[in-house]
């Protein structure tokens, strides 16, 4: 393929849920039937506030499968976003090669809309059939790796470094609201 091509095709896309994202990937948005490969500096890093907007719209369509997730995913954050429990498949793979199996029976299943798959050491025969699975059904595929896995090539049309920035402290976390003693009309500073 050539690279141009990228920009040119008339691919379906979700939109990100963030503008400036969207405004900078080809189709101003994640790609849909193609796999967007997420790289970040620590297999628990959290990246939900990136990936959750696009995850609401797809459950709407479907289901949403979370394979091999390093923590147990928040039930109360997934709903709040609007990702239903009730649309969400959870599964953990005992083995790489099963996580990777699991990713790609459930991207040929017609009912799941998205995949969002923890695959730190993913083979390129594994990102290859995992890609061709969301192109067949036409599903959203997200694939998480560390940042080394840069090094490798990918047949991710999307490909991204996920860093996490903190904001500076611009003022103080906590405030004393009381000082001195307290009574029983006075509130405790906590």
């Amino acid at each position: 393929w050539m690279a141009d091509e990228i920009a040119s095709a008339q691919a379906a896309v979700v939109s990100t849920g963030h503008a400036a994202l969207d405004a900078e990937l080809p189709g101003a948005g994640w790609p849909l039937g193609a796999l967007v490969e997420l790289l970040q500096p620590a297999a628990a890093a959290s990246v939900w506030p990136l990936l959750l907007p696009a995850l609401a719209r797809q459950a709407q369509l479907g289901r949403v499968a979370l394979i091999q997730a390093p923590h147990e995913p928040f039930v109360p954050a997934l709903v709040a976003a609007g990702v239903p429990w009730s649309q969400t498949l959870w599964i953990h793979g005992a083995t790489p090669a099963q996580a990777a199996w699991a990713g790609e029976q459930a991207l040929r299943c017609q009912d799941v809309a998205a995949v969002v798959a923890w695959l730190p050491r993913a083979q390129a025969g594994d990102l290859r059939r995992l890609h061709q699975a969301a192109a067949s059904t036409g599903a959203l595929l997200f694939v998480l790796r560390p940042a080394h896995a840069a090094q490798a090539a990918s047949p991710a049309r999307v490909r991204l470094r996920v860093t996490a920035a903190l904001p500076p402290l611009s003022r103080p976390r906590l405030r004393l609201v009381v000082a001195g003693p307290a009574t029983d009309d006075a509130p405790i500073a906590a």
